[in-house]
């Protein structure tokens, strides 16, 4: 995050000349493998298999109404996105106690979900088909989303209802709730928020 700010952000023409150049290579040399091994051809079953396991199999505790979230946070943020549009054929048979054993109705993966700063979004594509209770947490100087995308994400959550919502944290950059600069008190603060977003959000769908 500290190389790309370096390199999003105005300088002398020396530096602009001599050294964005070696920081724009730093960070491809690492962006460029990741997004290989970690695109979403590649991820999003990963992550549907778990949740699928995770909802059929035995819980670690008794209840009879387990409720699954999920949390993601840049990179997972599409993937807490496109869980909660909870597409019908990747329900799975929830666990049944009473049997012992997967053969309850075809269920959601998740009950709800919250996304942070999420990256790779297509809006409106991503958000359209959302229909499981979904918070956003997102700041209006997010790099890896365009402020008129966001805008028009959090109308789309908005025309949803109450179910949904899009809290848009102004001067927040990319990456506030995962990693802000510790220096940073308005991006430390913004983290802040963003915890108690998530927990409040939780909260209410899982008590």
């Amino acid at each position: 995050m500290q190389v790309v700010e370096k390199i999003i952000k105005p300088a002398s023409w020396f530096t602009t000349l001599f050294i964005k150049p070696i920081l724009i290579i730093r960070a491809i040399f690492v962006a460029l493998p990741f997004f290989i091994k970690n695109r979403p051809a590649v991820t999003k079953p990963r992550v549907f298999k778990f949740f699928q396991a995770l909802r059929s199999s035995p819980p670690p505790f008794p209840t009879n109404n387990l409720k699954i979230g999920a949390a993601g946070f840049c990179f997972g943020g599409k993937y807490a996105v496109l869980l909660a549009q909870d597409i019908p054929s990747s329900r799975v048979p929830a666990y049944n106690p009473t049997t012992g054993i997967a053969d309850g109705p075809l269920t959601p993966l998740i009950d709800c979900a919250f996304a942070a700063h999420p990256s790779l979004l297509n809006v409106p594509a991503d958000i359209d088909p959302v229909t499981r209770p979904l918070s956003v947490s997102v700041g209006n100087k997010d790099m890896a989303l365009k402020s008129n995308l966001i805008i028009m994400m959090r109308d789309i959550l908005e025309k949803k209802g109450d179910d949904n919502e899009c809290v848009l944290l102004p001067g927040a950059k990319h990456g506030f709730a995962m990693r802000p600069d510790p220096k940073d008190e308005v991006q430390m603060g913004h983290a802040a928020t963003a915890e108690k977003q998530a927990v409040d959000w939780f909260t209410k769908w899982f008590s």
